[in-house]
């Protein structure tokens, strides 16, 4: 079974929405200031980071941000098993080294938590953990 599916990153495009207002408020307010570089950084922040896809397909699991950013893999052999978790808010979105291992996100507090055979967990958030869960369980 192939599956994939992408998570539009909506909690961390409205973070990046609101930065973009600010830095709007400050080019009028303080316009000799040069700031060309902060918007430069957050378009391209919001692009890289606009999604998260994660595909099954042939053995693996693989996940990447928005138009292939960080493209990621593992092969389902190295799965000890796979959980629904949630998250906590203050770890925040994008890449992160949490207390239990890596976890990529983009939005939400739902993740597919992959314990692997050599001891690291690899957190996935995703808007589908029950199918990710299930094609998981029928590929390995």
């Amino acid at each position: 079974m192939e599956y994939k599916n992408t998570q539009l990153g909506i909690a961390m495009l409205s973070i990046l929405g609101v930065v973009f207002l600010i830095l709007v408020f400050a080019s009028i307010t303080k316009p000799n200031e040069p700031i060309e570089f902060a918007y430069v950084i957050v378009v391209l922040v919001a692009i890289l980071f606009s999604s998260l896809t994660i595909k099954l397909k042939e053995g693996k699991i693989s996940w990447f941000f928005g138009p292939g950013f960080w493209n990621k893999s593992l092969e389902l052999s190295q799965i000890e098993s796979a959980r629904v978790v949630r998250t906590k808010w203050y770890c925040g979105l994008g890449i992160r080294l949490i207390s239990t291992g890596w976890l990529y996100n983009v939005s939400g507090l739902t993740a597919v938590e992959l314990k692997l055979k050599n001891g690291t967990t690899v957190s996935l958030g995703t808007n589908d953990p029950d199918n990710l869960i299930k094609a998981i369980e029928q590929n390995s």
